[in-house]
């Protein structure tokens, strides 16, 4: 059996011999938000506030970015693109921020309610009505 060799990633510069590939943080990004969120793959209204469920949701996903871009495993670049996205979605403009929340929130509730009362989706009713 030979030697093993890792090789840096090569859009990683100053890095060499820093830490273990991933991990930076123990994955304790992860472990949060398994935790907190449970197992899915979008953020829930578990902190019984739509925003700051989303924010903790996307804090921890900048987390991860930085943790993967520390380690070694992804560029400076995709951590500084993640990095933007997050700043332009939380600190960009707050009005449109509230009212895209506002519209999910009522999405989620007019869904939720169809469901429970046994309701077509207006969607499901304009499909209907034109194969009549």
């Amino acid at each position: 059996m030979g030697v093993r060799t890792y090789q840096q990633n090569p859009c990683i510069t100053g890095k060499e011999g820093r830490g273990m590939s991933g991990g930076h943080f123990d994955y304790l990004d992860s472990r949060l938000k398994g935790e907190i969120f449970g197992y899915t793959d979008k953020p829930v209204n578990v902190l019984e506030d739509l925003e700051i469920s989303k924010l903790v949701w996307d804090v921890l996903d900048l987390l991860h970015e930085f943790d993967w871009y520390y380690s070694g495993d992804t560029c400076k670049e995709t951590y500084l693109k993640a990095k933007a996205k997050f700043k332009r979605k939380w600190l960009g403009n707050k009005g449109i921020r509230i009212r895209r929340i506002i519209d999910e929130a009522i999405d989620d509730l007019r869904q939720e309610l169809y469901e429970t009362y046994g309701i077509a989706s207006e969607d499901a009713e304009a499909e209907d009505g034109d194969e009549a």
